[in-house]
């Protein structure tokens, strides 16, 4: 399985949050429809508690558009001990590597052990948010949202999006960055 740094740095935070949040499992699940429409006017529905398929977000030649090179059709990965679901995308003319990363969380689908320590997914993106002392936020990008580094948080009505990049702070990645958050969230 590949996480990008940004997602591994996510993830430890998530971890410690977790670890310090007690809680019941008789948490409310409830899920409201969720949809993000891509370019090319396909509905994406993020509201059930099946994995999501996170590669068909975006395209191939979005990615092309937003970067410059060609990429792969992406990794699915159904993270079990958060509930995410990852895609992750290369590109196919390296060197250098470039890859490009969607992790979607969704209120109704947490597992292990973020479930079982009753955190709602907004209290999770607000200690993620907290974890990061450069993030600075975004507007007109979902319910809130910021941007550290090569890395973009999004929360949105019960859903949480997080979209990094192993190319680095230049304006084309950041740019692309943005790009890609807003045609995936709206």
């Amino acid at each position: 399985m590949r996480i990008s740094t940004g997602l591994s740095g996510s993830l430890l935070v998530l971890a410690l949050a977790v670890t310090g949040c007690g809680g019941s499992d008789d948490k409310d699940k409830g899920s409201t429809d969720k949809s993000t429409t891509s370019d090319n006017g396909d509905d994406k529905d993020t509201s059930s508690s099946e994995p999501l398929d996170v590669c068909a977000l975006i395209t191939t030649a979005d990615l092309q558009k937003q970067f410059g090179s060609p990429f792969d059709e992406g990794e699915l990965t159904h993270q079990e001990q958060t509930g995410g679901d990852q895609c992750v995308w290369s590109n196919s003319d390296a060197p250098p590597v470039k890859t490009f990363s969607i992790t979607v969380m969704r209120a109704d689908s947490l597992e292990g052990a973020i479930a079982a320590s009753g955190i709602s997914l907004e209290e999770l993106y607000e200690q993620t948010k907290d974890a990061y002392p450069d993030a600075e936020e975004i507007d007109g990008l979902g319910d809130d949202a910021f941007i550290s580094g090569s890395e973009i948080q999004v929360l949105d009505g019960d859903t949480t999006y997080a979209f990094s990049t192993f190319l680095g702070t230049s304006d084309t990645a950041i740019t692309g960055l943005k790009a890609l958050a807003a045609q995936v969230v709206g």
